[in-house]
């Protein structure tokens, strides 16, 4: 099994092809990228194992773990920095495996669907206790600007849609998506910093 990741769906993103700040509309794509990799790569071995455990042909398993690496990247836009990294990934994975499984009736899952979700849940239940990341964001909560804090709790306080919170901070959409977007990734990286025991060193 092949070790790191070798084919990183990240790399193969055709806009970013050297260590130089890449934009693409407006987006700093390797700000996104080490954000990205910060959480990662922690991650990997585990979701590796996790993958591993439900996929009996080694070839199937790294076709997955590629697939599921893609999406994560794809969608880190979107993930909840109050949530576990590592819990979004093996739901992903779960997803991914699942989706495999009914479209390839051959394809080398080693158990049924129903195990496959309980195993996720069982994996789940082994990480850090809830209350340790509700005490790590709320002391990373601390270091967001006072715009930083307003903004996320018109969106998970309030839960105001993008639309209505543009207008009552007087942005543009796209700015309060990618201004979510960005605190999100990096509460997340302080969340994983401080239950690790290690500095936070990310301000949000």
């Amino acid at each position: 099994m092949k070790i790191g990741i070798p084919q990183s769906p990240i790399r193969k993103i055709p806009c970013q092809l050297s260590g130089f700040r890449v934009k693409k509309g407006g987006r700093n794509l390797m700000a996104d990228t080490n954000i990205f990799l910060e959480v990662f790569r922690p991650q990997e071995s585990e979701l590796r194992a996790y993958i591993g455990a439900m996929v009996r042909d080694a070839h199937a398993r790294e076709d997955v773990f590629q697939e599921v690496s893609r999406t994560l990247w794809e969608k880190f836009g979107t993930f909840d920095a109050t949530r576990s990294f590592g819990a979004w990934a093996r739901g992903v994975a779960t997803l991914k495996l699942l989706e495999a499984g009914r479209k390839n009736a051959r394809f080398p899952l080693t158990f049924p669907p129903e195990t496959i979700e309980a195993l996720q849940a069982a994996f789940d239940a082994t990480e850090s206790p809830p209350g340790g990341r509700e005490e790590a964001l709320a002391e990373c909560l601390k270091s967001v600007p006072e715009k930083g804090r307003r903004l996320l709790a018109l969106r998970y306080e309030e839960d105001r849609r993008g639309p209505e919170i543009a207008r009552t901070l007087g942005l543009s959409l796209e700015a309060v998506h990618k201004s979510l977007s960005r605190l999100r990734q990096q509460l997340e990286v302080c969340i994983r910093r401080r239950l690790e025991g290690g500095p936070s060193r990310e301000n949000p």
